[in-house]
């Protein structure tokens, strides 16, 4: 390959990251490069030792449906891919034999019903869940895979492997945006995630209103008018202070907003330190506002813990049992799970609500619950 395919092959693997069109062009070029009919990813499960065509360029539905459902129990390469490394490359005339190939009903029923002679793969990335393998494949009447073939595109596959992680990040991170979208617009109360310095980071329809009640400039001091009208009766810069501390941080705080027209709502201030998931993109500490507004359907105790936190049912009733005074062996004891099981859910509660002891967590639970009512 001349040095202009190379880096046209390198932009389109990195381009494709975001881009379909731009990742299908990396392939295609490996795929011309190697002389191949086909190039693919094929993922490699473990728990279920199955062989699965995830992507192909210029895909035959047919001879994915074909080898996903049938032909990759038979497939030689399943041999000889266990005891790869990252990196090495299955070659069958290597690995086989050409004699071989001819008479194993892979090739004789799968590969050339499809006008295959040969195929060789790499292996891009193993993880414990899955392995990902390159696969190319050599079109009927050419001559099978050798070294060379391997060695000359073997250039590409550390820029395939890189690409390929962070388009998997990039999935993800869609995929969590969405999600995580779609679970803000489900909360029946008004959420707004803020920085230290009054800048909001995040919030959900119903805490829109609120941003500019709340946030209006520096922020509604106590007992003063803010964008709509609306006062506190503690300062929410003072709130968010305390919340942002990092070296004495308060779990929670809360406070009542009421207007000249008689509209009130409770506002309480969370803090998210950097640790939390949701303050991570940002690295420093943040702090959430929840509203809930008089007349409007209060959330209950554990649906908040769940939605705001993500604690488990489990780890849930814990919790509230341990607000309630009572202590930890007690507490398992009426949950019945052994001690050292509840020893581990109250780790996780410390963890996912940045307490770190069951005074700081009853301090928290108490806060949401004056507010939202019992869980």
């Amino acid at each position: 390959m001349n040095e202009e395919v190379v880096s046209q092959t390198i932009r389109g693997l990195y381009e494709g990251i975001l881009d379909e069109t731009a990742w299908q062009s990396g392939l295609v070029r490996l795929r011309d490069a190697s002389d191949s009919m086909n190039a693919s990813l094929v993922e490699f499960t473990p728990i279920n030792q199955r062989f699965r065509v995830n992507e192909i360029y210029d895909q035959n539905q047919e001879l994915v449906d074909a080898y996903n459902g049938h032909y990759q129990a038979e497939d030689p390469a399943r041999t000889y891919m266990r005891h790869m490394d990252q990196g090495d490359w299955y070659i069958d005339s290597r690995e086989l034999g050409q004699a071989n190939m001819m008479r194993l009903p892979f090739y004789r029923e799968f590969m050339y019903g499809f006008r295959l002679s040969s195929v060789m793969a790499c292996l891009v990335e193993r993880k414990r869940s899955q392995e990902i393998y390159f696969f190319l494949q050599k079109p009927l009447g050419h001559p099978p895979y050798q070294a060379d073939d391997a060695h000359r595109i073997g250039w590409a596959i550390p820029h395939l492997r890189q690409a390929l992680r962070l388009r998997q990040r990039a999935h993800e991170a869609r995929a969590l945006v969405e999600l995580s979208e779609q679970v803000l617009e489900r909360l029946s109360f008004g959420l707004i995630a803020v920085a230290a310095d009054g800048k909001v980071l995040l919030h959900n329809a119903c805490g829109e209103r609120w941003v500019r009640r709340l946030l209006a400039g520096h922020g509604v001091s106590s007992g003063l008018v803010s964008h709509d009208g609306w006062w506190m009766k503690r300062s929410l810069q003072e709130m968010l202070a305390s919340a942002c501390d990092p070296c004495e941080t308060v779990p929670a705080q809360a406070t009542h907003a009421c207007d000249n027209s008689g509209n009130s709502a409770d506002v309480i201030v969370l803090p998210l330190p950097p640790a939390h998931h949701l303050a991570e993109p940002w690295q420093r500490p943040a702090a959430l506002v929840v509203i809930h507004e008089a007349g409007a359907a209060a959330p209950l105790l554990s649906d908040m813990l769940c939605d705001l936190y993500g604690l488990s049912p489990a780890e849930t009733r814990l919790a509230t049992l341990l607000t309630a005074g009572i202590g930890l062996p007690e507490a398992s004891a009426r949950l019945a799970i052994g001690h050292e099981t509840a020893r581990t859910q109250l780790k996780m509660i410390f963890n996912k609500t940045e307490t770190g002891s069951q005074a700081r967590l009853a301090h928290l639970l108490t806060q949401l619950g004056a507010c939202v009512g019992p869980g």
